[in-house]
């Protein structure tokens, strides 16, 4: 590959990863911070994405019509997480008195209605899903000179290669910009939730999953806490699905699919429930782990199976084979039992890595040789 083809692959992958990183970190402070087991997480995200997607075109209807401009993407933000933070209102309240499998299984409830809503809904776009505007493209080609156009016909060829290599530099420029954004939010959401979970109100949460009886004795509205971490992690997964879908520039019901919703209960619990630290290692490890698999050869075969009814080839016997890259669930699901069996806590446990403290004692210690 290019220099562009390969700047464009790992950007691409590196946007995902800090989306990911935002949804294990907003569904560890329901599963694991304050013990409730959330099966529907996926429909947060959704939400998010939709909202997005709907408010995006509604204030810039017509990319030919409309200039180009950063309000609508500012704006999506917002909206999608207090559409997010509403839905999880709903769910939150109703779902009080529940807790483990019931728990689980009214919150899939939720994402499967909404994937269905979504599904069968003509202003949701239905299966075929929606459009999202591209306001980043069109803003930076508006900075280039360049306004959108539905033809180049009437360009010169010195005009049209210049309006090539502005789209080249708005691509490019776009990704980073996206880059920056969604590692950005996983900081922020990483710090908000540490700093939430040091406060007065973490510790209540922490005392609401360790035991309720003994938390509502010493005075803990379990109502509240309960309801606040289902908002706050619910705005915190739509905020991540408007990153998402800014990005992709399209959302459709598959993301509020089961499996989304099963591949991140599963990082949380490998990385540690209440860890933060975990969840973010957990998050990177599960993406990369395809990303890594795809760089095997073809011709790297393992054997997954041996039926002896069928025809022995010469070379393969009865053994059918498959590559390693198109086995990466298999090796997620291996190294989730392994550490279930060897580390039933997950990776981190309970417990952070202190990256601050050791920024402040790398630093400090840099002042003090430097004095």
């Amino acid at each position: 590959m290019d220099w562009d083809h390969q700047f464009s692959f790992w950007c691409d992958h590196l946007v995902l990863m800090g989306v990911w990183v935002s949804l294990a970190l907003s569904l560890n402070l329901i599963n694991g911070c304050a013990g409730l087991f959330s099966l529907g997480h996926q429909g947060f995200l959704a939400v998010g994405a939709y909202a997005t997607a709907l408010m995006v075109p509604y204030v810039a209807p017509g990319s030919e019509e409309v200039a180009p401009g950063v309000v609508p993407l500012l704006l999506s933000f917002p909206a999608a997480m207090v559409a997010a933070a509403l839905f999880g209102l709903l769910v939150g309240l109703p779902c009080l008195r529940m807790r483990g499998d019931y728990l689980a299984i009214a919150t899939l409830g939720f994402a499967e209605i909404f994937r269905n809503v979504a599904n069968n809904s003509e202003r949701l776009g239905k299966a075929q899903g929606l459009q999202v505007h591209n306001v980043v493209r069109e803003t930076l080609l508006s900075w280039q000179g360049w306004a959108s156009m539905k033809s180049v016909a009437h360009l010169s060829p010195a005009e049209y290669a210049s309006l090539r290599e502005a789209e080249r530099w708005a691509d490019r420029s776009g990704m980073v910009f996206f880059l920056v954004l969604s590692w950005g939010v996983a900081i922020l959401t990483l710090a908000a939730l540490r700093n939430l979970m040091l406060s007065g109100h973490g510790r209540a949460i922490q005392a609401v999953r360790d035991d309720e009886t003994a938390a509502e004795l010493l005075g803990v509205n379990l109502t509240r806490y309960k309801v606040l971490v289902f908002v706050i992690g619910a705005a915190l997964a739509g905020l991540a699905g408007a990153v998402h879908a800014n990005y992709q520039r399209y959302v459709s019901p598959d993301a509020a699919s089961f499996m989304q919703g099963v591949t991140l209960v599963a990082i949380v619990v490998l990385g540690g429930l209440g860890s933060a630290t975990g969840a973010v290692l957990a998050a990177c490890a599960v993406y990369l782990c395809p990303l890594l698999l795809s760089f095997a050869p073809r011709e790297w075969q393992i054997p997954v199976f041996y039926d002896p009814t069928r025809p022995a080839d010469p070379v393969l016997g009865h053994w059918i084979y498959q590559s390693p890259r198109d086995l990466w669930q298999v090796f997620f699901a291996l190294a989730l039992i392994l550490v279930i069996l060897v580390r039933p806590q997950g990776l981190m446990g309970r417990r952070e890595w202190p990256v601050l403290a050791w920024l402040r004692r790398a630093f400090g210690s840099a002042e003090n040789s430097r004095a």
